[in-house]
């Protein structure tokens, strides 16, 4: 998910309260394929809709909360009812008031099996979700919003085209009926016919033609609409046609239209500005109950949704905290069901060893998140390759993961993260283990004079409170040498955002969350040569680069795909414009009795609540 303040990319690619006392619980021991639909002659591969399954259990009877009345929706008051549904999700006990641990069961204790099943038959919970973060949720007007805090919202209450099922890597439909190239530059796409609007409308092709030219007509200074710049034009051909031009050949093209740029609005949505949040509402799931990012924000079930998603609980409640510290308190004292994002690594480890006794298990999952280091190649010192190198040389990215990180994240060794097709560590194939001796020849042979002196910044409030010991570790790393001597500056992300991609600095830190499971999610953006797509304006240009980037992009072979995003990650090792450190998987605690969480921590890095539960005695 490209930073904020980025320069647009014109390919379409991508480039990023304490409970009340006495409720807390006590401690407990790709290429051209049709998606859906008939395949065409053209086209080889026929794509199934494949719905996301989760699992059920039963709650018992709880009258407040609407037990007897499965996916009704809840409207809690903000702190109590959300501290108090907790209790009962996590707290456990029988009838009897013994608390057995067990993961569900019918009125008698009996136990559901993994599809939800209490002696044979499906039951539903009325419980909601009550998640912790320390994320900052902006707009959830999909015209306004390219951050994962708040796509992760969008992804919950509206709809695309095509979505990417959990645990797996190709586009399949959503609100379409089917999808198919009609020819390189035509992609149409048959709306399903009974997807309804949170008001009672229908979605229909018309709604998709208004969602896509309001955000490229809006054009916010978040950048998504940029996901979306490689449409010439999109017109409805009748009431559940649509057809998008395409400005050029787009292999990538399917899985832009599964990112949060293109979910579908209504048509009340206006043209010309965003939908105020609180007045937000979809097709999806969920519908926007309160919205206030200060404290939380409610999302109750909604009705008309029409989708293949099965939804588990009865809402959600997104409870914000400013400190991880306070999130970790709030998932041991139960005031929260689930934290996620984020944890400091201090606490992870806490709750990993400790946990158990207080009622809290932590979850991970393959994460395609990365942190990595540009170096300014348009100007002194680090437009010498060979000084470069010499830091690539250096870098011991084992150290930052085991030291600074305690393991919760893995070194990363080239651009595409491990789990993502087309990945393979070109730094490590290149470099080796980290060899003074080696970097110290490379600056010899160049008749560089050492040390090399260069500004290296950061910021603190943007990717973890351990990114500020990870930059002093590489600094420690590097001026050990006797090679380098680096200057570390930080600014704030506000500051920060406007400034990397001015040429100011020498080298600076980045995070890049994907916005879809394609690698040139990871390519693209950062090292094609023309300035409107390479979001880092870092000086880095490359013909043979630019060359394989056009096949990622258009090449309708997925092997041709793949082995171009292979050599792409070679060059980038030899010239060194970007150095990967690390890649980080997703990491939750939650309270015992919940569910779907881990099933939901999957390379898309999209958290469906839908497949989330809670289990109540």
């Amino acid at each position: 998910m490209r930073p904020a303040g980025a320069q647009r990319r014109v390919d379409g690619s991508g480039a990023g309260a304490n409970a009340p006392d006495g409720l807390a619980c006590s401690p407990v021991g790709q290429g051209n394929t049709a998606l859906g639909g008939e395949p065409t002659p053209a086209h080889t591969k026929d794509i199934e809709v494949n719905p996301m399954r989760g699992r059920r259990f039963r709650a018992s009877t709880i009258a407040d909360l609407g037990a007897d009345q499965p996916r009704r929706r809840v409207a809690l008051p903000l702190a109590v009812g959300a501290a108090l549904a907790l209790v009962l999700a996590a707290c456990g006990g029988d009838d009897n008031g013994n608390g057995n641990g067990d993961d569900g069961g019918d009125d008698n204790g009996a136990a559901t099996d993994d599809n939800g099943n209490g002696n044979g038959d499906e039951v539903d919970t009325a419980l909601p979700v009550i998640l912790g973060t320390t994320d900052t949720v902006t707009n959830v007007d999909p015209a306004g919003a390219y951050d994962k805090p708040s796509w992760n919202v969008v992804y919950n209450t509206y709809q695309r085209l095509l979505a990417v099922p959990l645990g797996e890597t190709d586009p399949q439909p959503d609100a379409a009926e089917s999808c198919d190239w009609e020819d390189d530059t035509t992609f149409v796409c048959v709306v399903r016919q009974g997807q309804m609007f949170a008001d009672d409308t229908e979605l229909t092709a018309e709604n998709v033609v208004h969602s896509i030219e309001r955000n490229l007509n809006i054009q916010h200074e978040s950048n998504g609409w940029a996901l979306l710049s490689g449409i010439e034009s999109v017109e409805a051909r009748d009431e559940y046609t649509v057809a998008f031009s395409l400005e050029s050949a787009d292999a990538v093209f399917p899985y832009i239209l599964t990112t949060g740029a293109a979910a579908i609005v209504p048509m009340s949505y206006p043209a010309d500005e965003l939908q105020p949040n609180d007045q937000a509402f979809g097709s999806g799931p969920y519908q926007i109950e309160a919205f206030d990012t200060t404290q939380q924000i409610r999302l109750g079930v909604n009705e008309n949704y029409a989708g293949d998603k099965q939804v588990n609980n009865s809402g959600v409640v997104i409870q914000f905290y400013q400190q991880p510290s306070a999130l970790k308190q709030a998932i041991e004292e139960g005031e929260v069901m689930i934290a996620y994002r984020s944890l400091a690594v201090t606490d992870i480890a806490d709750l990993q060893e400790r946990g158990a006794d207080r009622g809290v298990q932590v979850v991970t999952g393959e994460g395609t998140e990365i942190n990595y280091m540009v170096l300014q190649t348009g100007r002194e010192p680090l437009e010498d390759l060979a000084i470069r190198q010499a830091i690539a040389q250096v870098i011991d990215r084992e150290t930052i993961a085991e030291s600074v990180y305690r393991g919760t994240v893995s070194p990363l060794y080239g651009p595409v993260p491990e789990g993502v097709a087309g990945h393979v560590p070109s730094y490590l194939d290149r470099y080796g283990e980290p060899d003074v001796d080696e970097a110290t020849r490379l600056l010899d042979d160049a008749g560089i004079d050492t040390p090399v002196s260069f500004d290296l910044w950061w910021m603190p409030d943007r990717y973890g409170e351990e990114i500020g010991d990870m930059y002093g570790e590489i600094q420690r790393q590097l001026e050990d040498t006797g090679l380098f001597d680096v200057n570390l500056e930080q600014l704030s992300w506000a500051q920060y955002s406007t400034t990397f991609s001015d040429g100011s600095m020498d080298a600076f830190d980045l995070g890049w969350f994907p916005d879809h499971p394609d690698p040139s999610n990871y390519i693209t953006g950062f090292y094609h040569s023309d300035e409107d797509t390479n979001f880092l304006n870092n000086g880095f240009a490359n013909d043979e680069m630019d060359d394989l980037i056009n096949t990622i992009l258009t090449d309708t072979d997925q092997d041709a795909r793949v082995a171009a995003v292979e050599r792409a990650s070679e060059i980038v090792a030899e010239e060194v414009p970007v150095i990967q450190l690390w890649q980080r998987d997703q990491i939750a605690a939650i309270r015992d009795g919940v569910t779907g969480v881990e099933e939901t921590l999957d390379p898309s890095f999209i958290f469906y609540y839908n497949v989330v539960s809670g289990v109540a005695d």
